[in-house]
């Protein structure tokens, strides 16, 4: 039975969690198949693995990749806490996901705020909905950011 977008996005944000309580920036994806399916979730990886290529949104897609032994996730919906950034954009197009569903805008890394990187995705399949489940997602990131400045600097910032 396939949920409503609210759904999979507190299911990201379940990830998310998971993120925050290793003290990695708490991001989470979950890709969804046609009829429901979770095939895929992570959450941000990046300090765990040392790997910039460590976002939440690569391991979920990988994962559901594995699970349908398929590059193409073509019939697929990712759900992500936050906006994705230009590398994870331009790998939801590559894998041929049909729907992009996220939380939080990230005026600083998003794919809409990239200067450098426009995707045009009026010419593509890529369907885009934003803002679901906003504030839970911004308040996690809030509370994390917050909780690393608290530490009076002495802790690296890490961007995930």
């Amino acid at each position: 039975m396939i949920k409503d977008d609210s759904f999979y996005i507190q299911k990201a944000l379940d990830e998310a969690a998971q993120a925050f309580a290793v003290d990695e920036v708490p991001i989470g994806a979950i890709v969804v198949d046609a009829q429901g399916a979770i095939i895929g979730q992570a959450y941000n990886q990046t300090v765990k693995e040392n790997s910039p290529l460590a976002h939440a949104e690569i391991l979920a897609i990988k994962q559901a990749a594995e699970a349908l032994g398929d590059w193409r996730l073509d019939d697929c919906t990712l759900y992500v806490t936050l906006e994705p950034c230009t590398l994870c954009m331009q790998l939801i197009i590559m894998s041929r996901i049909k729907r992009l569903v996220y939380g939080a805008s990230s005026p600083l890394y998003g794919f809409s705020s990239d200067k450098f990187c426009v995707f045009d995705v009026s010419k593509m399949k890529l369907m885009i909905q934003k803002g679901i489940e906003e504030e839970a997602a911004q308040q996690l990131l809030k509370r994390f950011f917050n909780k690393k400045r608290s530490c009076n600097g002495t802790q690296k910032i890490e961007q995930g």
